[in-house]
């Protein structure tokens, strides 16, 4: 067999695995170039293999088969330099560097934002202050988490302390308003409790408070009983106890409710 025929069945018949993928685009020159995972632009290269198959057929031992397989490389270089152009360019606008770059600092600047929202307590519902204490949790930088605490902590004690708390309970209890006097008890017992240090979230300790103490059903029963709930009148017990259920059921749901904020309870341990 000639040389050119040999370079023709070699060319023709060898492959390329596919785990030497990456060592062909670190620069590697293998004889036989196959591209398993085509793109336009190799679609095309294929069309030249076939070009260049073609020609082979026509070599014979007069033909400068210097000439043609110079060609080969010059070809496989190509091809190599597409490949490497074509993985090497981002996906989307901009350079992978440059967004890399950007990243951290608009971290930190959105960072700052919400730690001075909290600070300056323009943050002061349940919701808004639940999706920063949700970006808190989240935090990659152990220093970013660290100076979200103390923020965090003063924020939740303004909301419960500024009223904006009862306000918001008694918003879910339109029907029979939610008692202050519920609020102001579980804020006691939660102040008085060691154990709530496990906690920097003051509306949820007081939330379970009113829960698991039992204050709904004590607290429904006194607002039931009050002379200003009857217009003057003596009602019957019965009577007491119907009006301190209907109390107790929505007063339940609206703690429910808010509880629902999170999905597992912010405390440190």
């Amino acid at each position: 067999m000639t040389e050119a025929r040999v370079v023709q069945e070699g060319f023709r018949d060898r492959t390329l695995e596919p785990h030497t993928f990456s060592s062909f685009n670190r620069g590697y020159k293998p004889k036989i170039p196959v591209l398993h995972h085509q793109s336009p632009t190799a679609s095309r290269s294929t069309e030249s293999i076939t070009t260049y198959s073609n020609h082979n057929n026509y070599i014979d031992n007069d033909t400068d088969k210097t000439s043609f397989l110079f060609s080969i490389q010059h070809f496989v270089s190509t091809v190599n330099r597409q490949t490497q152009a074509t993985m090497s360019t981002p996906r989307s606008g901009g350079s992978a560097s440059s967004r890399g770059s950007k990243t951290p600092e608009k971290t930190r600047s959105s960072v700052s934002q919400l730690i001075d929202q909290l600070n300056t307590h323009r943050v002061n519902t349940l919701t808004e202050l639940c999706r920063i204490e949700r970006i808190a949790a989240t935090c990659d930088s152990e220093a970013e988490a660290r100076a979200f605490q103390q923020p965090m902590t003063s924020a939740w004690i303004h909301y419960v302390s500024s009223n904006q708390f009862l306000t918001e309970l008694r918003g879910l209890t339109r029907n029979y308003p939610l008692s202050a006097d519920i609020v102001a008890e579980a804020h006691r017992r939660v102040r008085s409790d060691p154990e709530s240090n496990r906690s920097w979230n003051l509306a949820w300790l007081c939330l379970t408070r009113m829960r698991d103490d039992g204050l709904v059903r004590i607290f429904s029963d006194a607002e039931a009983r009050k002379p200003e709930m009857w217009g003057g009148k003596g009602p019957s017990e019965k009577m007491v106890q119907q009006l301190a259920t209907c109390f107790e059921d929505e007063w339940r749901a609206a703690i429910e409710t808010m509880l629902r904020h999170w999905a597992t309870p912010p405390t440190w341990y």
